[in-house]
């Protein structure tokens, strides 16, 4: 199955120069599901710390998940209510200003990490996430405390979630359905990147299928 979409397209497109392109793992998820905070925490972050992985992974991550937005009324609606909202939007601002994986998901594995009681509609959370990533938090909260530029991001997020997505956390790999069952998004990933032809020291220690 194919899930290409001209959003994903033209966000995540990333290529490795005199190299074979990147692989787009486009991730939808939400910040108060169990299940994406798992797979972010077990799966994706360690991924990522994998030396020589974010060489040829670019990841594509969509704090939206099942949220419901009317444009017209510019409301948005999450399925864990609004202090899932609350916390997408940090999520979204982070990656907007830091649009480096390397930066980003450090931040969003420490919110995915932190119970979610403490995700609550609280600031403190967020800003020692942002420390603990590096980043700076005054600019995360100036961009999630603008209502008009938090709200574009809402747009952006509904847009790079495809429509057809049944369930989060929502995993394509290159433009395939990720099986979430597998728990091994790192031989994925290499299969992915090995079918187009890459090679990377990465990926020596997995048995690729073809």
């Amino acid at each position: 199955m194919k899930f290409v979409t001209a959003s994903l397209l033209a966000f995540g497109a990333s290529v490795v120069s005199g190299a074979t392109d990147k692989v787009d793992v486009l991730v939808c998820v939400e910040s108060l599901c169990s299940a994406c905070e798992g797979f972010v925490t077990d799966y994706l972050v360690p991924t990522s710390q994998v030396d020589g992985m974010n060489d040829i992974m670019n990841v594509i991550y969509v704090p939206y998940g099942n949220a419901k937005i009317d444009l017209d009324a510019k409301t948005v609606t999450c399925q864990h209510g609004d202090t899932e909202c609350f916390a997408n939007s940090y999520e979204q601002c982070a990656i907007d200003i830091y649009p480096e994986q390397e930066d980003f998901l450090p931040f969003v594995g420490c919110v995915a990490e932190t119970p979610t009681q403490f995700k609550m509609s609280q600031d403190a959370t967020f800003e020692a996430c942002a420390e603990k990533a590096g980043l700076d938090f005054s600019v995360i909260k100036d961009c999630h405390d603008d209502a008009d530029r938090a709200w574009d991001l809402q747009v952006k997020n509904s847009e790079l979630t495809p429509s057809d997505h049944e369930y989060t956390p929502w995993i394509v790999i290159d433009g395939e359905l990720y099986d979430n069952s597998s728990h091994d998004l790192k031989k994925a990933v290499c299969d992915a990147y090995q079918k187009k032809g890459g090679e990377s020291d990465a990926c020596k220690d997995v048995a690729v299928s073809m």
